[in-house]
C-alpha cells in the first residue's frame, strides 16, 4: 500500500507540474540552457587543456572589467523590460537598450585604448592591455542581448529565449577554438565573452528589425519614466561588480596570476547549477511577478512555490559538488587543475545560498524600491573590502581567504533571503489605499 501510495504522489506531483505554466515555461527556458551547458562542459576539458591557468586568469580580469562598463555602457535599461503595462513602452525600453550600446561603443572604445596599459597594470596582469579595447562592444552586445531575451520573454516566448543561449554557447566554443588557432596567448578566451553575445543576438534578432527605429519624444519619457530605477541598478550593480571583481584583483595581486586562473575555473563551474537552473527560474519568476503586481496583487505564492522548489533542487547539487570536486577536477580537466577542486569545494558552500535567493532578487524593482539593492550591495561590498583587508593583515593562505570569503557571503543572502520575501508579500500602492 505504501508502494502505491508513493506511485500516486508522484503522478500527482507530475499531472501539477504539466499543467503549471509557470514551471512548464521555467522548463523551456532551462531546456536550451541545459543544452547550452552541456556544450560548455563537453568542451571545456579541451579548453583546459589549449589554454594555461594565466591565460584563464586574463579571461577572467577581462570579464571583471566587462562587468564594469557594462553598466554604465545602457544604464540597465535592459532590465526593465518587463516592468511596463504596454508592450509598446517594453519595445521602447529595448530601443533606448539599443541607442544607448551604440553610443557606448563609440565612446568608450578610444578611452580605454587611451588606457589600456594604466588598467591592465592596476588589475594585476600588464598582458590584459592589448585586449582592453574589446571591452566596449563586448559590454554594449551583452545589454542588447539581455534587453532582447527580456522581451522574448515578455511575450512568454520561452522556448525561443532558450535557443538564444544554445546559440550563445556555441558561438562560446567556436570563438575560444578560432582564437586558439589565429590568435596569440588567450585571445580565444578573452573574446569569448563578445562570441556569446553576438550568438544570442543574431538568434533573437531574426523578428525585430524594428530596434533602431522610435521617435525621439516617447524615447525621451520611458527614459525618464525608469530613471530612478535605473540610478538604482547602476549602483547596485557596480557594487555587485566590484565584490565579484576585488577577490580575483586580490588573488592576481597577492597570490599570483596561476592562483587566479584556479580559482576562476573553480568560480566558472560551481556558477553552473546557477547558469542552467537559477536564470531560467528567475526570469520566469521576475516576468510572473511583474504580471501579478501589474495587476493589482502581492507575489507571496509565486515566491513561496519558488523558494521551495530552489531549496529542493539546491540541497543534492551543492552537496554533491562539495564532496566530489577535488577529486574530479584531476580527472575531467587534466592534472594541472587540482586547486581548482578544492577551491570549488569551498566555494560551493555560498555558491548554495546563492542559488536559492539570487533568482527572486528583483522583488525589491517590483514593488519599486529602489533604495533597497544599493544598500545591500553596498554592505556586501564594504564586507569584501574587510575579508580582504583582514586576510592581508594576518597573511593568510588562499584556502583561509576563501573560507572566510563564503561565511561573509553567507550571511548576506541570508538577509537578502528574508528582505525578498516581505517584499512579495507587499500590495500594491492603489490596494493599499483601497483597502
Amino acid at each position: 500500500m505504501k508502494f502505491i501510495a508513493n506511485i500516486s504522489f508522484i503522478r500527482d506531483l507530475t499531472a501539477r507540474f504539466k499543467s503549471s505554466s509557470y514551471w512548464k515555461d521555467i522548463a523551456w527556458l532551462s531546456s536550451g540552457t541545459a543544452l547550452a551547458q552541456v556544450i560548455m562542459l563537453t568542451t571545456m576539458p579541451l579548453f583546459t587543456r589549449l589554454f594555461t591557468p594565466s591565460d584563464f586568469a586574463l579571461q577572467n580580469l577581462f570579464g571583471q572589467i566587462v562587468s564594469l562598463v557594462v553598466i554604465v555602457a545602457t544604464l540597465r535599461y535592459e532590465y526593465f523590460i518587463q516592468l511596463p503595462m504596454q508592450d509598446a513602452d517594453a519595445l521602447l525600453l529595448v530601443k533606448v537598450v539599443a541607442i544607448l550600446s551604440f553610443f557606448a561603443i563609440l565612446t568608450l572604445t578610444p578611452v580605454l585604448w587611451l588606457f589600456r596599459n594604466v588598467i591592465a597594470l592596476s588589475v594585476g596582469d600588464a598582458a590584459l592591455s592589448p585586449w582592453l579595447v574589446f571591452i566596449p562592444v563586448t559590454a554594449a552586445t551583452m545589454s542588447l542581448a539581455i534587453a532582447l531575451q527580456g522581451w522574448t520573454q515578455r511575450k512568454k516566448l520561452f522556448r525561443r529565449s532558450g535557443e538564444s543561449e544554445i546559440m550563445g554557447k556555441a558561438s562560446y566554443a567556436v570563438t575560444i577554438l578560432l582564437g586558439w588557432l589565429f590568435l596569440p596567448g588567450a585571445g580565444g578566451l578573452i573574446l569569448s565573452w563578445l562570441g556569446t553575445s553576438l550568438g544570442k543576438i543574431f538568434w533573437l534578432l531574426r523578428d525585430v528589425q524594428w530596434i533602431i527605429f522610435g521617435g525621439y519624444p516617447e524615447l525621451k519619457r520611458i527614459a525618464r519614466l525608469y530613471m530612478r530605477l535605473g540610478g538604482s541598478l547602476v549602483i547596485s550593480h557596480g557594487l555587485l561588480a566590484c565584490t565579484v571583481a576585488i577577490p580575483s584583483i586580490f588573488i592576481a595581486r597577492i597570490y599570483g596570476s596561476e592562483i587566479l586562473g584556479q580559482y576562476a575555473l573553480a568560480y566558472l563551474v560551481i556558477c553552473f547549477p546557477s547558469v542552467l537552473l537559477g536564470n531560467a527560474i528567475g526570469n520566469v519568476y521576475y516576468q510572473r511577478a511583474s504580471e501579478r503586481w501589474a495587476q493589482g496583487f502581492n507575489f507571496a505564492d509565486i515566491w513561496r512555490s519558488t523558494a521551495k522548489k530552489l531549496i529542493f533542487m539546491g540541497l543534492p547539487i551543492y552537496g554533491v559538488a562539495i564532496m566530489i570536486m577535488p577529486w574530479l577536477f584531476p580527472i575531467f580537466f587534466g592534472d594541472t587543475w587540482g586547486p581548482a577542486g578544492f577551491y570549488c569545494a569551498i566555494l560551493a558552500f555560498s555558491a548554495f545560498f546563492s542559488f536559492i535567493t539570487t533568482p527572486m532578487d528583483r522583488a525589491c524593482l517590483i514593488v519599486g524600491a529602489w533604495w533597497y539593492a544599493p544598500l545591500w550591495h553596498a554592505a556586501r561590498t564594504a564586507t569584501t573590502v574587510v575579508v580582504a583587508w583582514v586576510t592581508l593583515i594576518f597573511q593568510w593562505p588562499i584556502n583561509s581567504f576563501l573560507t572566510c570569503l563564503v561565511f561573509q557571503q553567507i550571511v548576506l543572502y541570508l538577509i537578502d533571503y528574508w528582505v525578498q520575501w516581505h517584499f512579495a508579500r507587499r500590495l500594491p500602492p492603489l490596494v493599499r489605499q483601497t483597502s
